[in-house]
């Protein structure tokens, strides 16, 4: 598909509480439309949920968020940078970026310290040695998880929920000031996804750091997020989960 920029470009001030804007945003892959017509501002200290069924392009948004994905169409601004160019790199050390992953196999042989130290590469690069500072860093990421009595445990040792507390000990590490997290309640039972939620919940809150979490726990976004998108390749609805409303965008879009 050829690129074209979108008439609807974003305009922030550099002291505006909206750290992502996106206008307009299409994504294919190669001629299969992903996503389109994606018009969405997230302000700081959001806790903003996305949901919608398998295959509605969630994962595809926040990969273009992040830029590992180039829209044809529109325009997208982290930060008041176009991400759609290249100044991405600009601001990646803002903005940290947890993919959907399956539970890391049991014979990995990583410490879980060194599992949260990866975090640090992008800024320290892969070959330098971390500083006394950087291993602080890494215990105080892991006791905001509650893993850091485990920190020299095999990573492949622990349970599932574990092995997601430490994914985003390793993810905070860096203090970002936006987290994106695709699906990470997946393969957990309720339970263990309830107490990864509070937890996401709790750093919210004394972080002030911005969320946007991609779910299908449509409990969990109604009990913690403040705002709600429901998409379908499009954004359907969005607002406030704990609406009516919510739970009518809820069937439409998965009933689409």
């Amino acid at each position: 598909m050829n690129s074209k920029t979108s008439d609807t470009d974003c305009h922030m001030d550099e002291d505006s509480n909206i750290l992502i804007c996106i206008k307009d945003l299409a994504v294919a892959y190669q001629t299969n439309v992903a996503i389109f017509d994606i018009n969405l501002d997230v302000y700081r200290q959001d806790f903003l949920g996305i949901c919608g069924p398998n295959g509605s392009g969630k994962s595809t948004l926040l990969k273009a968020i992040v830029g590992a994905i180039k829209p044809f169409q529109g325009n997208l601004r982290l930060f008041n940078k176009d991400v759609t160019k290249s100044e991405i790199r600009e601001i990646q050390s803002k903005i940290s970026y947890l993919p959907q992953i399956e539970q890391i196999d049991r014979n990995f042989p990583a410490l879980v310290k060194d599992v949260v130290g990866m975090g640090l590469y992008a800024q320290k690069g892969f070959f330098r040695r971390l500083s006394e500072e950087d291993n602080q860093r890494i215990m105080e990421a892991l006791e905001t998880v509650g893993m850091a009595n485990l920190s020299e445990r095999p990573i492949g040792h622990l349970s599932g929920g574990q092995q997601q507390k430490v994914k985003i000990a390793r993810a905070l590490v860096n203090n970002p000031e936006i987290l994106l997290i695709d699906e990470p309640f997946s393969a957990l039972d309720f339970k263990i996804a309830k107490e990864l939620g509070e937890l996401l919940a709790k750093i919210h809150q004394e972080t002030k750091i911005t969320i946007v979490l991609v779910s299908h726990s449509i409990a969990i976004i109604r009990d913690y997020c403040n705002r709600a998108v429901c998409m379908n390749r499009r954004i359907i609805w969005e607002g406030k989960p704990q609406s009516d409303d919510f739970d009518k965008a809820i069937h439409r879009v998965f009933h689409f």
